[in-house]
């Protein structure tokens, strides 16, 4: 008589319940078909070795591309032979391997932690394209750990939501499968499989607070209170649904514009200002902010005088406040060569260091086509005492007051590209044509539009383990 598979081996049945429920969790989130190819971030331990495993078996049945990814954050002695792992774990499983390895190092007195995941995720996430996604093996441990982690920093909704199930960053996805799995069914899973996994060193590093909650604080609570892993989970859930609530209110206060008008602001509740402004931030690709940082932007910005040009900084970003709004730039702008550049039209596009220039055919608008292509055609920046006729027979403008009147924001204004002809200037692109310049009738003319770099430049994303 054969003995049922459950009694020769007491892991087998949680890991066929383990990848059955993987199964319909995979179908539900690729079900709309526009995910061609998932990316794993697989770093040869327990979880995303086993997540490995799971994939494997999955997309042998679906159309969709699997390829394992391993960085290597460089922080390890021995971190070549874990590349080495992962590389002969993917290969015995059939599954397409690439490697990276991490440059640079923490600033001083900045989290290890949080360097490494910002940076892996950068390089994780920009493997990706339109048809992509970046599956990662978080379980319900991680989120538990996560919760009370955040708790204990006192943060409110969005930090105790804890980890994602899925998400987007721009146009690129993330998933995790896995987050409602415990821990225990992994290794399960992996013991019935005959899997190998090698342990990060890092992992047994007490210094990090995450290795000392899972280490001591999490066994010691599950101990007092059975349960509570699962219950700090149910929180994340419920917190999870909080924040959609707060997110969707905050939304209607924004525009798609990247600008946060200031009026929409004080015109709501108190207690919504800062979910509002964290919400804007988000949307703008932004870090989230201190409470110091979120404080001056909520009290000293928004309540300075009307003449002020206040400015809060931090992480390498700002958020500068002009005609009642916030704008969010990098804290250092970029400066463009002060040196006039000789130019010939047509610029599709002209790529300057700090912005792009286009230019454009508008029957009966802009410049006349005769006298760019055929005049001293240069490139320059201000520099003080620049004037623009705007009409015939008008006088010749201030370009200052120009700037003040289109409501240009004064960090962007000594950046602004401008368009000479000889000695003369013709065109402020974006904005005006000298009126010696512009097109008569309705023939054909040349417009320039101008797209500053003054914005983000990087996709801050606000990354949770």
């Amino acid at each position: 008589m054969n003995t049922p598979i459950a009694e020769r081996d007491p892991h087998a049945s949680v890991a066929t319940a383990l990848a059955t429920r993987l199964r319909a969790r995979l179908d539900s989130l690729l079900a709309t078909g526009d995910i061609e190819r998932l990316v794993l971030g697989f770093s040869g331990g327990l979880d995303s070795t086993v997540l490995l495993h799971l994939l494997r078996d999955y997309v042998a049945h679906t159309p969709v591309l699997l390829v394992a990814c391993h960085i290597d954050h460089g922080l390890q002695i021995d971190s070549a032979r874990m590349v080495a792992h992962c590389a002969r774990m993917a290969a015995r499983l059939g599954v397409d391997f690439r490697s990276a390895r991490l440059n640079g190092a923490p600033a001083i007195g900045a989290s290890i932690e949080d360097w490494a995941r910002q940076q892996r995720y950068a390089v994780l996430l920009t493997s990706l394209d339109s048809r992509s996604a970046l599956i990662t093996a978080h379980h319900r441990d991680d989120q538990a750990e996560t919760v009370l982690l955040q708790a204990l920093r006192g943060s409110g909704p969005h930090g105790l939501a804890g980890i994602r199930a899925s998400g987007r960053y721009g146009e690129k996805r993330l998933l995790r499968p896995l987050l409602d799995e415990r821990r225990a069914d992994l290794l399960a899973y992996a013991r019935a499989h005959g899997l190998e996994w090698i342990e990060d060193p890092s992992n047994a590093q007490l210094r990090f607070a995450r290795n000392r909650l899972r280490a001591t604080i999490m066994p010691a609570l599950e101990r007092e209170f059975p349960g509570a892993q699962a219950a700090l989970a149910r929180v994340a859930a419920l917190q999870s649904e909080v924040v959609e609530v707060l997110d969707a209110l905050a939304d209607q206060f924004l525009h798609d514009d990247g600008v946060l008008d200031l009026a929409r602001v004080r015109g709501c509740a108190r207690p919504l200002r800062p979910f509002i402004v964290k919400r804007w931030l988000a949307r703008a690709g932004g870090p989230v902010p201190g409470r110091a940082q979120l404080a001056s932007m909520l009290h000293e910005m928004l309540d300075a005088r009307a003449d002020g040009a206040p400015l809060v900084v931090w992480r390498g970003v700002a958020v500068r406040r002009y005609d009642d709004k916030f704008f969010l730039t990098t804290a250092r702008l970029p400066a463009p060569s002060a040196d006039p550049q000789p130019c010939a039209v047509p610029w599709t596009p002209l790529r300057l260091s700090h912005g792009v220039l286009r230019a454009r055919e508008t029957p009966g608008e802009g410049a006349e086509p005769a006298a760019l292509t055929h005049g001293n055609l240069s490139l320059s920046y201000r520099r003080g005492g620049e004037r623009l006729r705007l009409h015939s027979g008008g006088p010749r403008r201030a370009l200052k007051s120009l700037f003040q009147e289109w409501r240009v924001p004064p960090w962007l204004r000594d950046a602004w590209p401008l368009v000479f002809i000889g000695e003369q200037l013709a065109l402020v692109p974006g904005h005006a044509v000298a009126a010696e310049f512009r097109v008569a009738g309705h023939g054909p003319g040349i417009s320039f539009d101008w797209q500053p770099l003054a914005g983000l430049t990087q996709d801050w994303g606000p990354w949770r383990k």
